[in-house]
């Protein structure tokens, strides 16, 4: 480079040469640059590196810390797949919770915050967990009954639809002591093999179970034992119904899909019969979620859809025949079955079973509601075992002209039997009817409404000593 050079010579003596600015550009060697780049770099490579070797092993750490502590769940939101037909159906997609019971008349279980059942002594205000949420998480639980005395849980989980209110599931019972499983299933069945269940619950107030199982119904004495006792042996798909309701029963007339009640002592039950072989036959297509999501839509192997068949009464043909039974089981070794006759004034004509129950926490006497098959009248009933189960009519509604009757839930008894609390349509002002409490006194036959207004009661609670606790209204 070049500078240029100038000179003052000033007045004084002699001269004096002076450089200008410095203005020069000094330009780096272009080996020592990339030898420089090359040292930053692949100091960042190592960083980068080591930054990744130190990432992967959290991710390692945090995959086996789930996986130590049960909760492989987690892992599957890394690995997601479509949502299938059958899943929105069936309602696994929709969250719940499970519903609160009391078991006791102090003692309360729900589901708490954590997920787990807890129970609350009313008496002292205290929480005690009962199960925890990694247990119903295990088992995906869609439903539980606790025994009387809280040592037993009856778990209800893997529910498969079968019409609206119908079902089939698994059921395990939980020893809360000792935190085991032990699964409800048939003897000779296999081991490796779980039994779909129609129903399950405990007998009465013991930790005795009754179950169903291809319509027939089943008793095991304990939850130890597994020699399953038999009741029926009449079962038969479309055709016989025991225990539980046919179509017809399920889907228009009972409120829950069994068709058993127990005594509270488990020494005596009832259960219906339905019987469907006379029932005209309505088929119709079944496309599977399965065969949809495989792009044909039809059952593999076939150019058609699934064919399914379910017995459907028309109005004028025949409907179902319906029985109900009252077990003794009170001696294993000798169990006796009668038949409960239904009251003279409803023989020889077609009628509905709209609800049956045990009248007080005995086992001598059961009441029954029928009604006709027009629907324009029913028949409140009760039955004792001192007279062979036969019923004998106690109160009777009809409506009026050009209308039908509503059911409603099963009437409320008293304990000794001879009053009880039901609901039925009263005519308030004008031509308004409204549905309202009634109050029938069976040794005065005295009837008495006990509720009025331009309101509707929901449900009957409980009856004790003339106070009556109701739910809330319209």
């Amino acid at each position: 480079m070049h500078a240029n050079v100038t000179s003052d010579r000033g007045s004084g003596a002699g001269g004096s040469w002076r450089l200008p600015p410095d203005e020069t550009l000094q330009v780096q060697d272009p080996k020592q640059k990339d030898h420089d780049l090359d040292l930053d770099e692949g100091h960042n490579w190592r960083s980068i590196i080591f930054s990744l070797i130190v990432i992967s092993f959290v991710i390692a750490g945090i995959i086996t810390a789930i996986y130590l502590l049960g909760y492989v769940d987690e892992l599957l939101y890394w690995s997601g797949r479509r949502m299938i037909l059958d899943e929105y159906l069936q309602g696994d997609l929709m969250p719940t919770r499970l519903a609160p019971s009391w078991v006791t008349t102090r003692k309360y279980v729900f589901q708490s915050d954590d997920g787990g059942l807890a129970i609350l002594d009313t008496t002292t205000n205290l929480i005690n967990v009962l199960v925890t949420n990694h247990t119903l998480r295990q088992l995906n639980v869609h439903g539980y009954l606790c025994s009387k005395d809280l040592k037993y849980v009856l778990f209800k989980h893997n529910v498969k639809k079968t019409f609206l209110k119908s079902f089939t599931a698994f059921y395990t019972i939980y020893d809360v002591e000792n935190d085991h499983h032990m699964p409800v299933k048939v003897k000779n069945s296999l081991k490796v093999q779980r039994t779909r269940l129609q129903y399950a619950a405990w007998l009465g107030n013991t930790t005795a179970i009754i179950f169903v199982i291809e319509n027939d119904i089943f008793i095991r004495q304990s939850p130890l034992i597994e020699n399953d006792i038999r009741i029926t042996s009449t079962g038969n798909e479309n055709k016989i119904y025991n225990g539980v309701p046919d179509w017809l029963y399920q889907e228009e007339i009972f409120e829950t899909p069994e068709a058993i009640w127990s005594s509270s002592d488990g020494t005596h039950f009832m259960f219906a019969t339905f019987n469907d072989t006379l029932v005209g036959l309505m088929s119709y297509p079944w496309l599977s979620s399965g065969a949809l999501f495989a792009g044909s839509g039809m059952a593999s192997g076939s150019s058609f859809p699934e064919t399914k068949n379910v017995r459907y009464p028309t109005p004028g043909t025949v409907n179902p025949d319906v029985q109900l039974w009252a077990v003794d089981i009170g001696n294993l070794k000798n169990i006796q079955e009668f038949p409960i006759m239904p009251p003279e004034s409803i023989i020889g004509q077609e009628y509905y079973l709209t609800s049956a129950g045990w009248v007080s926490d005995s086992h001598d006497q059961v009441s029954v509601v029928y009604m006709g098959r027009s629907q324009n009248y029913s028949v409140i009933a009760t039955c004792s075992k001192m007279e062979n189960w036969k019923c004998i009519e106690v109160h009777s509604e009809r409506a009026a002209e050009d209308e039908w009757l509503d059911i409603f839930p099963h009437p409320v008894f008293s304990s000794d039997g001879n009053s009880f609390l039901l609901l039925a349509s009263v005519q308030e002002s004008g031509q308004d009817h409204f549905t309202h409490i009634k109050h029938v006194t069976i040794s005065q036959r005295r009837i008495s409404v006990i509720s009025h207004g331009r309101y509707e009661p929901l449900r009957i609670k409980n009856l004790v000593s003339d106070i009556y606790i109701l739910s809330r209204i319209l």
